[in-house]
């Protein structure tokens, strides 16, 4: 180990830093947020709205297979729809996504079947729907629970921004 102070510890001191960056696998500055595309409401079962979300959907194979990888979801007001074109089993992971994720899986109906909540950044593991899925809501780990969403609930969206209150 270098002295104290001298270039080496310097060097030293600068290669470690630079391989943690290189290593640590953290979302780009760049990298945050979506690019919302719609407004969406969960509604209570009796059709009352209880959250407004922005969204940007996912729509096509390739929108499904890039999904939230590299980036964050900024606050509980935003989220990420993914829409198929026929209800199936879903099975989600969080490859190379840096941040917890609720996974708000929904039917034909868009009524809400399962949800996995609190999901692990940068893993593998599947996260199956629990159902035929046809939709798949994915919001900020701990969403659900801060905002009382629960399986029975259901959404509807309308393309363009939220109306400003």
């Amino acid at each position: 180990m270098p002295r104290p102070g001298s270039p080496a510890l310097t060097r030293w001191w600068l290669a470690l830093c630079l391989l943690a960056g290189l290593w640590l696998p953290v979302a780009s500055p760049g990298a945050t947020g979506i690019a919302a595309d719609a407004c969406l409401d969960i509604l209570t079962p009796d059709e009352v709205p209880a959250v407004r979300l922005e969204v940007e959907k996912a729509t096509t194979p390739a929108k499904h297979q890039q999904g939230l990888m590299g980036r964050l979801l900024p606050d509980d007001a935003s989220a990420m729809l993914f829409i198929f074109p026929t209800a199936a089993p879903r099975v989600f992971w969080m490859r190379d996504t840096p941040g917890s994720l609720d996974m708000l899986f929904a039917d034909d109906r868009r009524r809400i079947i399962h949800i996995a909540r609190e999901t692990r950044p940068f893993t593998d593991d599947p996260h199956p729907s629990q159902g035929p899925a046809r939709y798949v809501l994915e919001t900020r780990g701990g969403f659900a629970a801060r905002h009382g969403v629960v399986p029975g609930m259901s959404f509807r969206w309308h393309d363009g921004p939220c109306p400003i209150p």
